[in-house]
């Protein structure tokens, strides 16, 4: 079988003028990057345990250990960390995931295709399964201060012949090409790759083969969720995004699949053979949570710790440019060299970003550390006395009558004692009042840190407070969580534009486009758009081609369909008068598209299941007709027809 041309590499080592860096060879580019690495995990200081501490305590492991007073002592860790960071979760999730998750907006000529736009993104979400890699990462968020979400193109190597006009071997004897067994000229291969060498359609020594090549065939965009402990920004101290010249994340790759790579070209050989055999994975992983165990591999399933770098760099004297690069940090070696073509890219979502940092604020390990380790504290409190209370210690005078082994304390047990004194029960305090004021000003001062209260979180305040109150309340908490999901809103927006290139670089690599999906036509027949233009019922590239900007649709406002609902009564009981007064409301309203949207607000806030009732191909067909007959009735010949029919048939 010929060997596949490496692609490993897109800078010759020749190509490398030692412009950034003194970077003249691929070892002096590996030794730097390994460096640049080495440096950005030694200024995270004690990060991987604050990291592991906040996974245990939203896991509500043990965490006394060897400090608890006694063997059988609680060791009850606070619900906080757990409880606060599932109902911000949920809120923020109910909110970002509505249907559609982004309103689409067009620019131009591209405005008309805005809702197309939308439906596809919309669907084709929903077959990626979107919301499953998002809700991973917005978990992490909130724990670890930082989410970090890879999005990339899903490529897969295919083998195709092709034909190829190549030299042949020429026979030094006689001068003509060398003829095989079935006197056909021998293509002339070159020694490193083994591949024909190409030659010119004009050249006279050459012959038209079939050759095997490797092509990358894309299928869309790909996701990975990336421990915080797996990734770093380049500088680590970088104060904003314009300081920021690298990103790296570190992955695990089994030796089979690098040398498969490297036979498919993705990756150099003489690296992959270089970076060894032997297991490089921990069985303890760094990646939290926490308690994770990696089993042991060896042989076919050792894996080989490597980077992915990004980084932005002058390697050739023609200006900064962003490249990609595979590297081994602890061997310094290069496995790969790639000029950044924006296929993959890292979106971090960041809740409580920190001031003049890159970095955030942990929503357990920051925000609520003290009064997790105050009420933890209580609660083992609170515990150890009461279990000292319920089962108090007997006292039994030195020498006494009684054996507690030969007959022990239980219900109608007989103790044979000489004097009353000889044994009685050592009196304890129960758990005093102020202990259980406490607790409960432990939990005050943690419903003020998030912003949240028990009627925002979905449970009874307990307390004698009117409607009004409550309401107000909750509406002060709204407004701390619309600051946290626009704080999600960007990276949702960029998530957004490297979804829709990613799809144009599958469609562009794909003559006869994608099938649409099923759920995707009935959306698009729902909002009226017609769909005899699209031909064969294909999205091509051309139709993804111009200026679109998704934005996050959810709001805290959207996200609570009982508001949503008496929003919708409110504006019935108004849109009444409001049509006397100004006739112009009233033509705007009875238009085809204000018609279709009144009708889908009002079946989505009242949960309506079935929208292809009133939204289908027939129901738009029904109100095509209705709008063409009222248009005919207000044509003024067509007026005067029927006046003078009327009048005919009353005479």
């Amino acid at each position: 079988m010929p060997k596949v041309k490496s692609t490993a590499y897109d800078l010759k080592a020749s190509d490398l003028k030692g412009t950034h860096a003194d970077i003249e060879t691929y070892e002096d580019l590996a030794i730097w990057l390994s460096n640049e690495l080495d440096i950005g995990l030694s200024a995270r200081g004690d990060l991987e345990p604050r990291i592991q501490y906040n996974w245990k305590l939203y896991q509500q492991e043990r965490t006394r250990g060897s400090n608890a007073p006694w063997p059988d002592a609680a060791d009850l860790t606070s619900p906080f960390a757990a409880e606060y960071t599932d109902a911000l979760h949920a809120r923020v999730m109910q909110t970002i995931f509505t249907e559609p998750v982004w309103t689409v907006d067009g620019w131009g000529e591209s405005a008309s295709r805005a809702p197309f736009i939308e439906e596809f993104h919309q669907r084709t979400q929903e077959e990626e399964r979107l919301q499953s890699y998002l809700d991973a990462v917005l978990l992490r968020s909130w724990v670890e201060a930082v989410g970090v979400l890879e999005s990339s193109d899903a490529v897969e190597f295919r083998r195709e012949q092709v034909r190829k006009r190549v030299k042949w071997q020429t026979d030094p004897v006689t001068g003509g090409p060398v003829v095989d067994e079935k006197s056909a000229p021998v293509p002339l291969r070159d020694p490193q790759t083994g591949q024909p060498v190409e030659a010119e359609a004009t050249d006279p020594a050459s012959v038209e083969i079939e050759v095997d090549e490797m092509k990358p065939v894309r299928s869309g965009p790909a996701y990975d969720v990336v421990p915080r402990l797996d990734f770093l920004t380049l500088p680590e101290h970088a104060k904003d995004r314009s300081q920021i010249w690298g990103y790296a994340k570190r992955f695990w790759r089994r030796v089979p699949e690098l040398k498969a790579r490297a036979k498919q070209g993705v990756y150099d050989k003489e690296a992959v053979d270089g970076v060894g055999e032997e297991n490089e994975r921990d069985t303890t992983s760094l990646d939290a949570p926490s308690g994770v165990i990696v089993a042991d591999q060896k042989g076919p399933t050792a894996q080989k710790e490597l980077w992915d770098v990004q980084f932005l760099a002058d390697l050739d004297n023609k200006g900064e440019r962003w490249y990609r690069a595979t590297i081994h940090k602890d061997k310094r070696l290069l496995l790969r060299l790639k000029k950044d073509d924006q296929s993959t890219r890292y979106h971090r979502f960041i809740p409580f970003p920190k001031p003049g940092t890159n970095d955030g604020y942990s929503l357990i390990g920051d925000k609520l550390i003290t009064v997790i380790e105050e009420d933890t504290a209580v609660r083992n409190m609170r515990a150890d006395m009461a279990a000292k209370k319920i089962a108090e210690p007997i006292l039994k005078v030195s020498g006494g009558l009684w054996d507690e082994y030969e007959q022990p304390l239980g219900p109608r047990a007989v103790i044979t004692v000489r004097d009353p004194n000889e044994i009685k029960q050592l009196q304890f305090s129960d758990v005093p009042q102020s202990i259980n004021v406490w607790k409960n000003d432990t939990r005050n001062d943690a419903d003020r840190l998030v912003g949240q209260n028990d009627t925002s979180l979905g449970q009874e305040t307990g307390k004698d407070a009117t409607l009004g109150e409550v309401r107000l309340r909750a509406g002060y908490a709204e407004v701390r969580m619309d600051l946290i999901i626009k704080r999600l809103k960007e990276p949702m927006e960029e998530l957004f534009l490297a979804r829709h290139n990613s799809y144009k670089r599958q469609l562009q690599s794909q003559a006869q486009g994608m099938m649409m999906p099923h759920a995707m036509l009935m959306g698009l027949e729902a909002r009226g758009i017609d769909m005899t233009s699209v031909v064969d019922q294909r999205v091509t590239a051309q139709m993804l081609e111009g200026q679109f900007w998704g934005k996050p649709r959810g709001s805290v406002e959207s996200a609570d369909l009982n508001a949503q609902q008496a929003y919708f009564n409110q504006l019935l009981s108004v849109l009444p008068a409001l049509m006397q007064v100004n006739p112009m409301i009233a033509m705007l309203f009875s238009t085809q598209p204000a018609a279709k949207s009144l009708i889908e607000q009002m079946l989505r806030v009242f949960r309506w299941p079935d929208k292809q009732a009133f939204l289908g191909s027939e129901a738009q067909a029904l109100m095509q007709q209705q709008a063409q007959q009222q248009q005919m009735m207000q044509d003024p010949p067509l007026q005067m027809i029927l006046g003078m029919a009327n009048g005919a048939g009353g005479a």
